[in-house]
């Protein structure tokens, strides 16, 4: 099957909702990660083996979140009227749904779980050193929890999000400057990650630049997605060289060579099944925020007991009904407030009719 680009025709997310399997793609790849770290946190980070096929399943994951990203966001620009309304969708993207999730590890999770007495849990919190500490936080020493875990982390899948942020940044920046349409632009951003990612590349968390790459390749795909077509014969070959990688040194390199090519190939594919997965709700933010201090409150009750199986079964059982929730009560109302103007912000609590409908809203 020959193919144009994934959400041809007008260009509008929106429109374009279900004639795409990004919806589904999101969710296999939040998916991916609940099961990559339920792994890595009964294990610890250290007593991984650097390409540890679950591992690398993790890390897939996370390229196919920022190659859609990638390749939405400056789709996105280009139907914003204004820097500060791309600003205001994103900030409805991303904020009104954290928010709750961090409350609820904060004011729930942590109580509950923490080694310290509650007036000096609460006093940690707020204290300087605790500020510095959330939302982005990794290590749970300063509010005592998780401390006897293989790993302290919190909540560490959070590192993604200011990442994300400063790709918005990237995105608005050219747009302003009249460069994102400009070819060399995104191609020298490219290169530049590129020598950063080989300068850093024997440091596990430096190496994590590599992931912006993927949003670069993503946009890139993207800003030419007219002249671009996704031929099975070239899909098939990348999958193989993917594949076949996990047999040399180098599988991060041929994820970026190959994963972006695939995951916006099979974007595009049309199955009515998988174009319409996401008419429940797209529910994938929602199981990347909740699932890791879930997961780490499960070990510590557990005492790290828990097979893997039985961690997974348990994480997306009590993930799924937070993320269902989390969409139908914050993330799509959020989002069918995307095209409200400034002025209009303070009837949205008295006028419903000021708000969209909510079912074609979207990144």
């Amino acid at each position: 099957m020959n193919a144009q680009y994934p959400g041809s025709g007008s260009g509008s997310a929106g429109a374009a909702r279900f004639s795409n399997n990004f919806d589904f793609l999101r969710f296999v790849a939040a998916a991916a990660v609940i099961v990559t770290h339920a792994y890595s946190l009964t294990v610890g980070y250290p007593n991984m083996r650097l390409y540890d096929p679950v591992l690398l399943m993790g890390q897939a994951a996370l390229a196919t979140f920022f190659v859609i990203s990638g390749y939405l966001i400056p789709i996105s620009w280009e139907s914003t009227a204004s820097p500060l309304r791309f600003a205001w969708k994103r900030f409805l993207r991303i904020v009104p749904a954290l928010v709750p999730a961090l409350f609820i590890t904060l004011f729930i999770i942590g109580p509950l779980m923490t080694s310290l007495p509650p007036a000096e849990y609460y006093g940690a919190l707020f204290s300087l050193e605790g500020f510095f500490s959330v939302p982005f936080f990794e290590d749970g020493g300063v509010i005592g929890l998780f401390q006897e875990n293989p790993v302290t982390y919190v909540n560490g899948s959070l590192w993604v999000i200011p990442v994300e942020v400063v790709m918005y940044g990237v995105v608005a920046v050219l747009g302003l400057a009249g460069l994102l349409r400009q070819r060399g632009a995104i191609i020298s951003l490219a290169a530049v990650n590129v020598l950063l990612w080989i300068v850093w590349f024997d440091d596990p968390r430096m190496a994590k630049v590599r992931f912006t790459l993927y949003f670069l390749i993503g946009a890139y795909f993207s800003l030419h997605r007219r002249h671009i077509t996704y031929r099975p014969l070239i899909a098939g070959i990348l999958l193989v060289v993917l594949g076949l990688s996990v047999l040399t040194p180098h599988p991060p390199v041929a994820g970026v060579v190959c994963i972006p090519y695939l995951v916006l190939y099979a974007a595009q594919i049309r199955i009515p099944l998988l174009n319409n997965f996401g008419r429940a709700g797209d529910f994938s933010y929602g199981m990347y925020v909740y699932h890791y201090p879930i997961q780490q409150a499960l070990i510590q009750i557990s005492g790290n007991t828990l097979s893997l199986p039985a961690l997974c079964g348990l994480s997306f059982l009590l993930v799924l009904p937070l993320a269902f929730l989390s969409w139908h009560t914050i993330e799509k109302w959020a989002l069918a407030a995307k095209n409200l103007d400034p002025r209009d912000l303070r009837r949205v609590f008295g006028l419903p009719d000021a708000v969209t409908d909510p079912g074609p809203a979207r990144k």
